[in-house]
């Protein structure tokens, strides 16, 4: 079984190494160029580039002496363990196991009350392998999961502060559940279902999703950033407040069916933050046309 392993985001990797520029050379590297350069890092690190960044890691080992030589070296075995796990997009995780844990219980809902899963009994399951309704009906934490079996069933359970990192998640159910404060982050989105999810302030940035479906979900300021989008189903949902930004859209389907809002805002402001929305996940708004203007007797003109 490969090693599957929480990694650091492309995006603060490629601050790291910035900032570590800043520090060698603060005349070139500095905040006119700051948010460029560290697009065109990241950029390179998700494969959107051909930027030659091993030279200028070379370059940045070798200055001043080599005064930041260990320093360079912590990014370099970082971008290692990202294109890694990045690599493991494409392998299924399949180990599986009978082990039951003890849980703790949130019975907010008495209902429906949630097993409790923290950083340590995911990274055992990880390990092990996952028993059967693991994801099912479960609270988690701040964890970080970076590893979800394919087909795994997520359905009413509840995402506090999470972090998808690097994370296969195919053919996965997360159908009435609720992700807040939380991120997908290069992540492998495919044939996953989020129908009736609630998603509040949960952002998607340089993940690579198709065949997903929010239908009937209600997401509430959420982000899709640096994402390829390929035939992701938006019917009957609700976004409020939602943006997106430099994403590579094909097929978005039933956009025209969502309710797209801005909460607190003016009707012109929301207007704007609609049209802004589908244009960038490549959706052209139909030009109203003007009301018909009428005779006196009543005839149309």
């Amino acid at each position: 079984m490969s090693d599957y392993k929480a990694v650091q985001t492309g995006l603060e990797i490629s601050r790291q190494f910035f900032d570590c520029l800043e520090d060698i050379d603060p005349a070139q590297y500095n905040g006119q160029n700051r948010a460029r350069m560290i697009r065109n890092i990241n950029d390179h690190l998700q494969g959107r580039n051909d930027m030659p960044l091993e030279e200028l890691l070379d370059w940045a080992e070798r200055t001043q002496g080599g005064e930041y030589a260990a320093r360079v070296q912590a990014i370099r075995q970082s971008i290692r363990d990202f294109w890694a796990q990045k690599a493991l997009l494409t392998v299924p995780y399949t180990k599986s196991s009978s082990k039951q844990y003890k849980y703790k219980i949130m019975d907010l809902d008495p209902a429906r009350p949630l097993k409790i899963i923290d950083q340590q009994i995911y990274d055992w399951a990880a390990k092990a392998g996952f028993p059967p309704d693991f994801f099912r009906e479960s609270y988690l934490d701040h964890v970080t999961l970076y590893c979800l079996p394919d087909r795994a069933d997520c359905n009413f359970s509840r995402f506090d502060g999470c972090t998808f990192a690097v994370c296969r998640i195919q053919d996965v159910r997360l159908d009435g559940a609720n992700l807040y404060g939380s991120e997908f982050h290069s992540c492998a989105v495919s044939h996953t279902t989020f129908f009736h999810a609630v998603l509040a302030h949960t952002h998607f940035r340089d993940c690579a999703m198709e065949w997903a479906s929010f239908q009937r979900a209600r997401l509430a300021r959420c982000n899709f950033l640096d994402c390829a989008m390929d035939s992701v189903n938006f019917m009957a949902s609700t976004l409020d407040g939602c943006g997106a930004g430099r994403c590579q859209v094909r097929n978005s389907r039933c956009l025209d069916q969502a309710t797209i809002t801005q909460s607190g805002a003016t009707d012109e402001e929301a207007r704007a933050s609609r049209a802004s929305f589908l244009q960038a996940m490549g959706v052209q708004e139909p030009e109203k046309k003007p009301p018909r203007r009428r005779q006196a007797h009543g005839q149309e003109r």
